[in-house]
């Protein structure tokens, strides 16, 4: 069963160690690999769930769960899943995607390098969702980290329109794996 975390947070900065917990103005600063994501002022943490090397964060809008969500960010880390090809992980998902919804879509937007690392960014569109009677869209972007395979999914319970694709797309841009420990992917500094 789903446990739900109600915590509302500012912006955050998500390491792997930290996912889900905000980096308070007095935080350690960053070690290691972490994903950098930035939630939304007006998003909620709405479930939390680490088992073995798999940790899971869902984000919805204040106000919804979720469970009964308009829009959803999941934040996924796979630490068994180190160096792999995230357009490989992403062509996994499609034919998941494709056998879950009935006249499904699954668009691979593009790929390339951010900060030293590989990213693949896809688009998952369900016209109808047999279970909710909505349409789900969704973007998701994967990185491919020396520590983890990073996920990061911007989900609609909407009709696909174009007011949504390009903050969606910017939204994504804007996330990025670092490292502390190489001088080529810097992390961010967090003032105390």
């Amino acid at each position: 069963m789903r446990k739900n975390l109600f915590r509302t947070a500012s912006p955050i900065l998500v390491g792997v160690a930290t996912i889900c917990a905000p980096l308070a103005p007095h935080a350690a600063p960053l070690q290691d690999e972490n994903i950098l994501v930035t939630i939304p002022n007006d998003f909620q943490a709405g479930y939390r769930d680490e088992q073995g090397p798999m940790i899971l964060a869902e984000y919805v809008p204040r106000g919804e769960t979720v469970s009964m969500w308009s829009r959803m960010i999941t934040v996924q880390v796979f630490r068994n899943l180190k160096k792999f090809d995230p357009g490989q992980f992403a062509g996994g998902m499609k034919q998941s995607w494709l056998s879950a919804c009935a006249g499904s879509e699954v668009q691979h937007v593009k790929d390339g390098q951010e900060n030293g690392y590989p990213f693949s960014v896809w688009l998952f569109a369900c016209p109808l969702n047999a279970r909710t009677g909505k349409p789900e869209n969704m973007f998701a972007k994967f990185i491919g980290g020396n520590d983890a395979l990073y996920s990061i999914q911007y989900a609609y319970r909407s009709e696909l329109t174009k007011e949504i694709v390009s903050p969606t797309m910017a939204y994504l841009g804007g996330i990025q794996a670092c490292d502390t420990r190489l001088p080529d992917r810097p992390c961010p500094s967090v003032a105390p």
